[in-house]
């Protein structure tokens, strides 16, 4: 996550905040009746209709699952899973065109002695919901999507209204959030991390949980990529611009290299690294795109230094590693970390598409100049950092003493002209 692609997307999201509640607001008005209607009591008495898809709308009040799939899909969709995600249903499969009341084994034996189960844990869910007690709501036999409806639904300010597990694991690779045992958890406590993150964050924390998961959705870090490319879709020409799909909970590991002279330099792939030897490179492109893989290795690295330090039985120092870029720029590296005796590490991280190979990278004058003054500087160079396995090889200071076959070739310049009018 970069903190200033986060901040300039807050930036745009509230300068049309305004419009977006007044277009929401029709849809959290039938909220709100929905959850007036089908209160604790009615719940508890309703008929197996009031309830199931497939039988129609009534006439007046609401039907359950139908309400909370169609008429509220906009806010936070579960269209997709089967509807068995209900647990009692009516309708057919594709083996049996029959319609009838179909139900899910693990909450009963017939439709009726299920649908009196569901009932049950509904309100179950809203006593857990209302209380907040996330390891009851995580046991709670209701299927993961639809338990997350209904706790958006019945209570919008506490619960967030992203329900795939998929998407939930793309916001939370995105923000950098995803660690195994976050990944490898229930989508309610993957959905709390995420509450939490918005709780923590200066500007979202007086945003509504609405705003929140629609602003994750259309404004940073996006709608998660589609699957795959359609025969006859055009190029997508904001691919550059867009927060790549990385991998969700990588193990990365170090890797030791060797510097060899420039003149017997291994060519790599240079997908994603710095360009060199090129006609008309675009130095704004790379630096964008390299800028969102840097944020992704920083993340990497911080794991991989925080295993290290607790592998040397050093967790009072690994508690202590600090992700500097997230404050400024101005540091000139971008992680505090530190040796095994206490030593502070200063890391500057680079990161690349690229499987191991050569070193290509951008290196500030900032950062240049924090390499000549500090004594205990590293570039962190993480290769192949979409993928699950990224390497990452530790390179002691090459700037000081100053190592001739590290090449260094200017880019660009700051242009100084003072001016004075005629």
């Amino acid at each position: 996550m970069n903190i200033h692609d986060l901040r300039e997307a807050q930036v745009r999201f509230e300068n049309h905040m305004q419009e977006v509640r007044e277009e929401r607001e029709e849809l959290h008005r039938l909220r709100a009746d929905f959850v007036r209607y089908f209160n604790h009591n009615r719940i508890r008495n309703m008929h197996v209709n009031d309830y199931v898809s497939g039988v129609g709308i009534p006439e007046t009040g609401y039907n359950f699952c139908y309400t909370l799939e169609r008429q509220l899909g906009k806010l936070g969709s579960i269209i997709g899973a089967t509807a068995f995600k209900f647990g009692v249903y009516y309708g057919k499969t594709r083996s049996d065109p029959e319609y009838k009341y179909r139900f899910t084994n693990k909450f009963g034996d017939n439709y009726l002695d299920a649908f009196s189960n569901i009932k049950e844990s509904i309100i179950q869910l809203l006593e857990f919901g209302e209380n907040e007690d996330t390891d009851a709501i995580a046991d709670n036999p209701i299927s993961p999507m639809f338990k997350g409806k209904i706790l958006s639904t019945y209570f919008p300010d506490r619960y967030l209204n992203i329900f795939s597990g998929k998407h939930l694991d793309y916001y939370l690779t995105q923000l950098d959030l995803d660690t195994e045992e976050l990944i490898l958890s229930d989508p309610v406590y993957k959905r709390e991390a995420l509450i939490d993150f918005k709780s923590q964050d200066p500007v979202m924390k007086k945003w509504s949980v609405d705003l929140f998961a629609y602003f994750l959705w259309n404004e940073y870090p996006g709608s998660p990529p589609k699957e795959g490319t359609k025969k006859g879709e055009t190029v997508d020409l904001l691919v550059d611009y867009k927060t790549p799909n990385f991998s969700s909970n990588p193990h990365a590991e170090f890797i030791a290299l060797n510097i060899l002279p420039p003149n017997l330099s291994i060519s790599s792939t240079r997908r994603g690294g710095a360009s060199q030897g090129r006609g008309n490179p675009d130095y704004e492109k790379e630096v964008r795109i390299l800028r969102k893989l840097g944020n992704r290795g920083e993340k990497i690295v911080m794991d991989l230094e925080s295993e290290r330090l607790k592998d040397a039985g050093r967790n009072d120092l690994a508690k202590k590693i600090e992700r500097v870029s997230l404050k400024s720029d101005s540091y000139g590296y971008d992680i505090l970390s530190f040796d095994n005796n206490g030593t502070e590490r200063y890391i500057e991280v680079k990161a690349t598409r690229s499987r191991v190979g050569t070193a290509n990278f951008f290196l500030t004058a900032n950062e240049f100049n924090k390499a000549m003054q500090l004594s205990n500087y590293f570039i962190y160079m993480v290769y192949d950092v979409m993928s699950i396995y990224p390497k990452v090889w530790c390179i002691k200071n090459p700037f000081k003493p100053e190592n001739k076959d590290v090449v260094k070739i200017p880019v660009n310049y700051r242009v100084s002209i003072n001016a004075i009018k005629p």
